[in-house]
């Protein structure tokens, strides 16, 4: 069986001994998945839009530094906070955290290519366009 992706199919009277598979009797012949994993409740649900909420205002805040802080130092920091930002929204509201390995890798590999080609066209602007 691979992680968290296989279901087994259970008789109401036969445990898990019986079976082989660490799963637990819900209904006559019900699937019920190899590898459950807990997800978070509601208070961790609230406790990270709060830090949302937060990590937005304190954002918007920075945004109004522009012209009494290094313009380099603004865009490091925004940039930071919005990928913290993306982490928390991707981990808990998308389940990637509860997901399986291949989808988290496969996710986090499309994120990593688009931030490279993202860069690479960032950088061709600024040394082309910029300069002229």
């Amino acid at each position: 069986m691979t992680d968290g992706t296989d279901l087994v199919t259970i008789d109401p009277d036969e445990t898990p001994a019986t079976t082989g598979a660490d799963v637990e009797p819900v209904g006559a012949h019900a699937l019920v998945p190899a590898d459950e994993h807990t997800h978070p409740g509601p208070r961790q649900y609230v406790l990270i839009a709060i830090v949302l909420v937060i990590l937005t205002a304190v954002e918007v805040a920075t945004s109004y530094l522009e012209g009494h802080v290094n313009s380099n130092i603004l865009i490091v920091a925004l940039a930071t906070m919005a990928a913290i930002k993306f982490y928390l929204v991707a981990a808990w509201y998308m389940h990637m955290k509860q997901d399986n390995r291949f989808f988290r890798r496969a996710f986090t590999g499309g994120i990593i290519l688009a931030c490279f080609v993202y860069g690479i066209v960032l950088f061709m602007f600024a040394s082309t366009v910029l300069q002229s």
